[in-house]
């Protein structure tokens, strides 16, 4: 198995964006036209040329939420050199049912934390809704913080989960 960082021109681009339509996955990662959006990051779990696994990262700033809802724009953390910290966001996590539990999570999340590092970000992070218990088991095996949180989705729903934070 192989974590390998795909875009358009790599030959897993195309098993990967069916990977990602598979798992339902595509519409929080791609632009409608299935081109990459700007800023995103794309790990796939391979074996040979089938894609079992995927994390897609989008690399952002960190920032501040506005208070109130008609305040002004969240505006960027700063770090102690004044300068604007950034993160890796996971966007998407999933391995194929087959194939977990064989350590293809545990290295996309790994490879995830590594490009973290080399784009000089100050964490990754995510979110999880509560069902996903396999995600909590690894997240906290590798020593992710976790600090719970209510999401509330298009629509109004609320749905418990967690933040998971990873200084790196």
């Amino acid at each position: 198995m192989a974590v390998v960082h795909v875009t358009p021109g790599h030959p897993l681009w195309l098993a990967f964006v069916i990977h990602l339509g598979q798992h339902d996955m595509a519409r929080y990662t791609l632009a409608e036209d299935g081109a990459p959006q700007p800023g995103m990051h794309y790990l796939s779990a391979a074996i040979g040329d089938r894609v079992v696994g995927n994390l897609c990262l989008r690399h952002q700033p960190i920032t501040i939420p506005a208070a109130e809802p008609d305040a002004e724009e969240p505006r960027p953390l700063l770090g102690p050199g004044g300068e604007p910290l950034t993160e890796l966001f996971v966007r998407t996590f999933a391995v194929d049912d087959d194939f977990r539990r064989q350590g293809h999570g545990r290295e996309l999340q790994l490879a995830g934390l590594a490009l973290a590092r080399e784009l000089g970000c100050y964490q990754m992070r995510s979110w999880s809704s509560l069902d996903k218990s396999a995600n909590y088991a690894l997240k906290i095996s590798l020593g992710f913080g976790l600090h719970p949180a209510v999401e509330v989705v298009p629509g109004g729903e609320r749905i418990s989960g967690a933040f998971f934070v990873m200084h790196v």
